[in-house]
């Protein structure tokens, strides 16, 4: 069957963005027919993930495609924790600042002559047990026994596929993307720094900043409405903004100017819910967008990858048919599921350590900022189980505005 000259590829992945590029890249290594599907030549540039943290730069090393990225990336050494103004924590580390779409088209070109790039647009999926049929808008088709969507899914194949998207919260964050510059244009002395906000009010979770290419780039993330004045004003007036936010900040990095445009970006937790189909997976967004506060976006991507590709499919091609019990050990994957799990629970954490007002909560605030002002360790997990936070935070979680009364489950 692997052989089968009766169809176009082994597997299409639809969708190149940085799921479908690394999927396709990995497989092509194997020496699997593969075709990508996207209806753009190459990545635009895009505001989204823009740093590797050390998790994924370990798992792109170990699918062997790490060093085609660092001739585009900024390595980061250490990182300066900062708070009210004060450095009081720096954390050795292996991170590259990188923007998104070198990420994507460098993995696209990396794919091997086993892959097959296509342009177009997925009109519908007819999914089978054993054979798979992909029509693009114009009418050509294209047959394999593997479908692997990778992209967003348009409500009309939701429907074709039978997929349900599950807003667990709406607009759960905004993020923001700039850079910023000394006035005196010499390169500032650090390479990363992570700051604290003082207070909640702003509903602010934290600044990081990072070297990326030549520039120090900036990324703050707010648990407000795209719609909010705030968001607006920040977008306007980002100087202003940052300064009244962090009135101490020049302290602890020097003298700073924001020296471009703002890009935001809203988010939304979902998860799509089905009932298991035959031949087709979802991975990365198309499967459960993450919250990006919580570092954990790219993980899950990459994590889906190396699952998929690297345990699943090799398992799955070499015996007959692409049944639901195939597609199920995908998403039953112990390491996928934590995975899963972890980005869910760290994103409810962490918008509700920053605005519940309950007396609870205030007091867990209390607790976190007196560790940081007095320089003792810190980190954004809370103390306790994190799992019993975030079970009872999604137990509450709304769905589609309404309140859902059952824990997110695969």
């Amino acid at each position: 069957m692997n052989s089968s000259k009766n169809i176009s590829a082994e597997i299409i992945v639809v969708g190149a963005g940085l799921a479908g590029a690394t999927a396709a890249a990995v497989l092509g290594q194997q020496g699997r027919r593969v075709i990508l599907v996207d209806p753009r030549p190459s990545c635009p540039p895009l505001f989204r993930a823009e740093k590797l943290e050390p998790d994924q730069v370990q798992i792109l090393r170990k699918l062997g495609l790490l060093e085609p990225l660092l001739p585009h990336a900024r390595r980061v050494r250490q990182v300066r924790v900062g708070y009210n103004g004060r450095l009081f924590k720096i954390v050795p580390i292996e991170q590259y600042g990188i923007h998104y779409s070198d990420m994507v088209n460098v993995l696209r070109s990396h794919s091997s002559a086993d892959v097959e790039h296509k342009l177009g647009h997925v009109e519908h999926i007819a999914n089978r047990n054993e054979l798979q049929c992909v029509r693009l808008a114009g009418g050509e088709e294209l047959t394999s026994r593997l479908v692997v969507l990778a992209c967003g899914v348009s409500s009309e194949l939701q429907a074709n596929l039978g997929l349900r998207k599950e807003v667990l919260r709406r607009e759960q964050s905004v993020s923001f993307g700039f850079s910023i510059a000394r006035p005196d244009g010499l390169p500032f002395p650090f390479d990363a720094t992570t700051y604290y906000p003082t207070t909640c009010a702003a509903y602010i979770d934290f600044l990081s900043l990072f070297v990326m290419g030549e520039a120090m780039r900036a990324n703050l993330f707010v648990f407000r409405s795209v719609s909010d004045p705030w968001v607006r004003q920040f977008v306007q007036q980002p100087g202003q903004m940052l300064e009244r936010a962090f009135p101490k900040l020049g302290r602890l990095i020097g003298d700073y100017r924001v020296v471009t445009q703002v890009e935001t970006a809203r988010v939304d937790l979902y998860r799509m819910q089905r009932e298991l189909q035959p031949g087709v997976v979802l991975i990365g967004d198309a499967f459960q967008g993450p919250c990006p506060s919580t570092g954990k976006g790219v993980s899950k991507v990459l994590t889906d990858v190396d699952v998929l590709c690297s345990e699943c499919v090799p398992e799955w091609l070499a015996t007959p048919g692409m049944g639901r019990d195939k597609i199920a050990s995908f998403y039953k994957h112990p390491r996928k599921r934590s995975t899963d799990t972890c980005a869910l629970e760290m994103a409810q954490y962490r918008r509700r350590a920053c605005t519940d007002r309950s007396l609870r909560w205030r007091i867990h605030r209390v607790r976190l900022h007196l560790a940081m002002q007095f320089g003792r360790q810190y980190t954004p997990e809370p103390r306790r189980s994190t799992l019993s936070l975030a079970n009872e935070q999604l137990r509450g979680a709304t769905v589609e505005g309404k309140e859902a009364n059952r824990d997110v489950t695969v």
